[in-house]
């Protein structure tokens, strides 16, 4: 779906990353690479295959858009590397995949001991928040004077309800001074959110993005 917001043509896509054209920029945030594995460090049984996964879907968008920058709001990796562990391997595979596609990372709360990361993966870290007009990128969500804020960390959802039935979606969560992005790994959970009445709301649908209209937003609940 596209939609203008500060002047700019952006397009929100079904499986929870935006695209900016006129920068080129693909933008996802709270990807957690390594989450199952961590789990299972800690002797719960969690299936494998997450990382490899997730970075497929990154190989999809890659391919629709042919981005020049791939842009992630925080939380690329869920806990410390450890190289002997298979996911290791598929980052590795996925950057040699696209060599000419610069990586740029604002450092999340997750996002730990950076000095494991190998420098042949190319990882450009940021810390705090990126100005690029007109929009302030960072990490979690905050009102900035530079610009129109863009951040994750929240991994926002909406429930909506009916006498039957309830359906929980990751949404693109746009706000008056700042938006949040849903979280693009396939293994986190969500914060359910009630967006006020002046806030839009871009739900993430097996049949790709839709806005759900002020109406139905106030039946959402955490």
């Amino acid at each position: 779906m596209r939609i203008e917001l500060c002047g700019e043509t952006l397009e929100l896509h079904a499986d929870r990353a935006l695209h900016w054209p006129r920068r080129r920029t693909l933008i996802v945030a709270d990807v957690h690479l390594g989450k199952g594995a961590a789990f299972r460090r800690a002797g719960l049984a969690i299936p494998s295959g997450d990382t490899r996964r997730d970075l497929a879907r990154l190989d999809a968008l890659i391919a629709a858009f042919s981005p020049e920058r791939l842009l992630v709001l925080g939380d690329l990796f869920h806990a410390p590397l450890l190289e002997s562990e298979s996911w290791f391997a598929d980052v590795d595979r996925f950057r040699a995949r696209h060599v000419s596609l610069a990586l740029e990372v604002l450092r999340g709360n997750h996002d730990r001991v950076l000095h494991r990361v190998p420098p042949g993966w190319r990882i450009d870290w940021h810390e705090g928040a990126r100005h690029e007009p007109p929009f302030v990128f960072a990490h979690e969500p905050r009102d900035d004077d530079r610009g129109y804020g863009m951040a994750g960390h929240l991994h926002p959802v909406l429930t909506l309800r009916s006498s039957t039935d309830r359906l929980r979606m990751p949404v693109f969560w746009l706000r008056e001074r700042h938006a949040v992005l849903p979280s693009f790994g396939g293994f986190t959970g969500g914060y359910g959110i009630t967006p006020g009445p002046d806030e839009r709301v871009y739900a993430v649908t097996p049949d790709g993005v839709m806005e759900i209209p002020e109406t139905r937003t106030r039946k959402g609940s955490p």
